[in-house]
């Protein structure tokens, strides 16, 4: 019983260790884009961009390797924590992948088409034979 008490506490000291992670990134990213003079300035557009931007939450499962990936970008104070990791390096595989990713989205695009089209006539069709059973049993 005293594990299940102590469990919503740590899952908020880990909530807050994320945002507290995100908002010295978001700084430290200000002063290096616009020097110190300006920092106030643009911290808090700094840090609306970087938690509006990840709002959505995405657990994932990782070989040993890609999880020593993330963690050297934190050790090399680059990122904060493993989740601004993993976050930065998806955006930058996006990046990277650009067009393969327009290229697929078109594709999808035309099936979902696709599927629109087979549900016009499958609703089409479907009133044709009840159309056609109603008029062949007044026969």
């Amino acid at each position: 019983m005293e594990q299940e008490k102590g469990q919503p506490k740590q899952t908020l000291k880990q909530g807050i260790g994320i945002i507290v992670d995100e908002a010295k990134s978001a700084a430290r990213s200000a002063i290096r884009r616009t020097g110190a003079e300006s920092f106030g300035e643009n911290l808090k557009e700094t840090l609306d961009n970087v938690l509006s931007s990840r709002e959505n939450v995405v657990m994932v499962r990782l070989n040993k390797d890609s999880l020593t990936r993330l963690d050297d970008l934190v050790e090399a104070n680059v990122v904060n924590s493993r989740s601004e990791a993993a976050a930065f390096m998806i955006g930058e595989g996006i990046k990277r992948r650009h067009s393969l990713f327009d290229r697929i989205g078109e594709k999808i695009e035309n099936i979902r088409k696709a599927k629109e089209e087979l549900r016009a006539l499958l609703i089409e069709e479907g009133n044709s034979v009840e159309e056609t059973s109603i008029q062949g049993g007044k026969e």
